[in-house]
C-alpha cells in the first residue's frame, strides 16, 4: 500500500510538471508585441538554449523586477541541463525509466545556487506585488508557475517526489485564485486541468481521500480545460498541445497525437523530440515502416553531424532505429544501428542495444558474438536490470 501511494504522488507531480517541459512557454501565442523574449521563445522551442539564455538574460538585465522575464530565465536554465541529461525522453518518467529508478543526477557547478536564487527573486516579487495588490492577476500566474518550475527540479533532477507534489500544490493553489478571479484567465488552466486528469486516473482508494478535501478530478475535464488552453490561452498554448500529446498517448487517442506533434514539429524544426514522440506512436501502433522512416532521419541528422545533433540522446535514437529495422526484418541494418549504440558512453539504451545485437546473434547461430555483447554489458552494468539479464542468458550457454 506504502508503494501504491509513494508511485501515485510520483505520477501526479510528474504530469503537473509535463505543463514546463520540455520547453518553457509559448512564444506562438504571444499577444504581446514582438520582443527579445518572444525571439528567445523561439530558440526555447527549438531547444537552443544557449541563444535563449544569452536573450532573457540581457532582458532581465534591463528589467530586474519581470516576473515574466525571470520565469523565462529559470525555465531556460532548467531546461538546458534536463536535455543534456536526456531527460526530455517520455520513457524517461515511466515507472522503469531514469527519473523513478535511478539516483539524482550530477548538476553543473553552481547551478543549484543560480537557479534557487531565480526561483527565490520570483517568489519575493510575487508576493511584495500581491501584499500591495491582492487581485494582481499577473502575480498570482507567475507566482504559481514558479512554484511548478520548481516541481519540476524536484521531481526531475532531486528526485524529491514529496516535494515536488507539494510545490505543484502550490502553484494550484495560486492558479485556481486565479481562475476564480477570472475564468477568462486561461493560462492558469494548464495546471488546474492536469490536476484535474491526474486526480481522475488515481485509484478508487485515492479519489476518496481526494473527496474528503474538496478536491474532486475527473480525466474528461482535465483533457477539455487542457484542450481550452491550447485555444484560448495566452502563454501556453502550446504548452498545452505538448502536454496533451502525452495524455493522448496515454488514452490510446494516437491520431489526436500524431496530428498536434505534426504541428508542432512544423512550427518547431529544429527540435528532434517531436519526431522522437512521433516514431513512439508509430510503434505503439506496430506502424515499424513509420517508425523507421522517422528513425532514419534522425540517424541521418546524427551521423551527418548537422548542427544540433550534438545534444540529441544517440544511444537512444540508435537504438530504438535498430528496433525498428529489427522488426521489418533487415536484420544486418538493426546490427549495425545496435552496434552504434553500444558504442557511445555507457548509458541504458547502450547496453539495450548490446543485449539485442546479443539475440539476434544467438538467433543466427553466432554464438561466439552473442557471448561477447553479454559480457560487455554484465562487465558494464553488472547490478542494473540490464546487467542480471546479461547474466541469465550467459548462464544459458551450453
Amino acid at each position: 500500500m506504502q508503494r501504491n501511494s509513494v508511485m501515485s504522488q510520483a505520477i501526479l507531480a510528474a504530469t503537473l510538471t509535463l505543463a514546463f517541459n520540455p520547453s518553457a512557454w509559448s512564444a506562438a501565442a504571444s499577444q504581446d508585441a514582438s520582443s527579445p523574449l518572444d525571439t528567445a521563445l523561439d530558440d526555447i522551442y527549438n531547444l537552443e538554449f544557449d541563444n535563449a539564455h544569452h536573450l532573457i538574460q540581457a532582458w532581465v538585465d534591463q528589467h530586474p523586477d519581470d516576473l515574466r522575464g525571470l520565469n523565462y530565465l529559470a525555465n531556460v536554465a532548467l531546461d538546458d541541463v534536463m536535455l543534456k541529461q536526456g531527460l526530455f525522453v517520455g520513457e524517461a518518467y515511466t515507472n522503469r525509466g531514469e527519473v523513478l529508478r535511478n539516483a539524482k543526477p550530477a548538476l553543473p557547478p553552481g547551478f543549484e545556487t543560480q537557479f534557487l536564487g531565480i526561483l527565490q527573486k520570483i517568489d519575493k516579487l510575487a508576493e511584495a506585488r500581491l501584499e500591495r495588490n491582492p487581485k494582481d492577476q499577473d502575480a498570482l500566474y507567475w507566482a504559481g508557475a514558479g512554484h511548478a518550475t520548481r516541481a519540476e527540479y524536484l521531481f526531475v533532477l532531486q528526485r524529491s517526489y514529496l516535494g515536488a507534489i507539494r510545490e505543484g500544490s502550490e502553484a494550484r493553489r495560486y492558479h485556481l485564485k486565479l481562475y476564480k478571479a477570472n475564468p477568462n484567465y486561461v493560462d492558469s488552466l494548464l495546471v488546474l486541468g492536469l490536476a484535474d486528469y491526474v486526480a481522475g486516473s488515481l485509484p478508487w482508494y485515492f479519489k476518496v481521500a481526494a473527496a474528503l478535501v474538496g478536491f474532486r478530478g475527473s480525466r474528461t475535464r482535465g483533457i477539455e480545460e487542457l484542450q481550452r488552453v491550447m485555444r484560448e490561452g495566452r502563454w501556453t498554448r502550446a504548452d498545452a498541445r505538448i502536454v496533451l500529446v502525452a495524455l493522448y498517448r496515454r488514452e490510446k487517442m494516437y491520431p489526436q497525437a500524431l496530428a498536434l506533434l505534426n504541428g508542432l514539429t512544423r512550427e518547431y524544426p529544429r527540435n528532434f523530440l517531436g519526431s522522437l514522440e512521433m516514431a513512439a506512436i508509430d510503434e505503439a501502433q506496430n506502424n515499424w515502416p513509420a517508425a523507421a522512416k522517422v528513425y532514419d532521419a534522425l540517424v541521418q541528422e546524427l551521423t551527418a553531424h548537422q548542427p544540433g545533433s550534438e545534444v540529441m540522446p544517440a544511444a537512444t535514437i540508435f537504438y530504438r532505429a535498430g528496433k525498428a529495422h529489427q522488426q521489418l526484418g533487415d536484420t544486418d541494418e538493426a546490427l549495425r544501428l545496435y552496434d552504434l549504440a553500444s558504442r557511445l558512453p555507457p548509458s541504458r539504451d547502450t547496453y539495450r542495444a548490446d543485449l539485442a545485437a546479443a539475440e539476434l546473434d544467438r538467433r543466427l547461430n553466432r554464438q561466439q558474438d552473442a557471448r561477447l555483447h553479454y559480457q560487455r554489458v554484465l562487465n558494464a552494468a553488472p547490478d542494473t536490470d540490464e546487467g542480471k539479464t546479461a547474466r541469465r542468458a550467459l548462464r544459458s550457454f551450453p
